[in-house]
């Protein structure tokens, strides 16, 4: 299906499970710059690497 603007309006479903944190989001950003809809699922098995200390401090600072 391809609207007006000449880009595809698919809907792209992504599965998160043991998928790194940042390189999913990279691939969901691109996906969004390009105009597609995109359904994350599984997102509570996405893998967060790093040391929890860190991962808590930058936590903190977000809330």
């Amino acid at each position: 299906m391809v609207s007006g603007s000449g880009v595809c309006a698919k809907r792209v479903v992504i599965d998160g499970r043991h998928h790194m944190l940042g390189r999913l989001a990279s691939i969901v950003a691109k996906e969004l710059l390009n105009g597609q809809k995109v359904v994350l699922v599984r997102s509570e098995e996405i893998c967060i690497s790093g040391g929890i200390v860190r991962q808590k401090m930058k936590y903190m600072r977000f809330l």
